[in-house]
């Protein structure tokens, strides 16, 4: 598989590394206005529901059972968004979020989702998270949703951002697929009155 680079970085101290690096902090996410994305399943499902992908980190040598489907990931991105990086194995251990062995790691604009981009269908069912602490709780409840069907998710008051990294990996891609909003309590409890949908705590 030949992969198109625009450049290569070998060193954990190059400019780039350290700004990726920032990303792993709330403050870093919201300064920037981009997030990390680890994993080809989470990564391919960000791709396909139109999240910009800005960077992409590949680690060579290219694990030869993951080039076929890196070769379809790269398929759904839009390569004059996308900026391909080549790192060395010591240079992704560093940036990479936790001990995932695939070798991919995104840097994706976030997305500022909010109640009013929400559809509202004809028999809604909406779950409401409110004042969530960890991430890995809220990526959990994304993929219990998404397994019931519920219209959308919406995080009331949370006391952790969307795009975490342990969110992102803890709900396999799905924060990508379900529609979700985060918002006060109190705007939550006012949208859901305004489309009159039953409240059941």
């Amino acid at each position: 598989m030949d992969i198109p680079f625009s450049l290569k970085i070998s060193s954990p101290k190059n400019p780039r590394i350290k700004n990726t690096l920032r990303l792993r902090d709330r403050r870093g996410r919201m300064k920037q206005g981009r997030f990390l994305i680890d994993g080809i399943r989470e990564i391919g499902r960000a791709a396909k529901s139109g999240i910009e992908i800005i960077e992409l980190y590949i680690c060579t040598p290219v694990n030869p059972s993951r080039k076929q489907q890196i070769a379809e990931l790269l398929a759904t991105i839009h390569r004059e968004k996308t900026e391909l990086i080549e790192v060395d194995e010591h240079v992704f251990e560093k940036v990479a979020f936790g001990d995932r062995a695939e070798g991919l790691l995104a840097v994706a604009r976030t997305a500022e989702p909010s109640l009013d981009e929400l559809l509202v269908p004809r028999c809604p069912l909406f779950g409401v998270l409110e004042r969530v602490e960890k991430p890995g709780n809220v990526g959990a409840v994304l993929r219990s949703a998404d397994g019931a069907g519920l219209s959308g998710l919406i995080i009331a008051d949370g006391e952790t951002d969307l795009y975490n990294p342990n969110t992102v990996r803890s709900s396999l891609g799905t924060i990508f697929s379900m529609p979700v909003a985060a918002a006060t309590s109190e705007s939550t409890i006012a949208w859901l009155r305004r489309h009159d949908i039953h409240i059941f705590a």
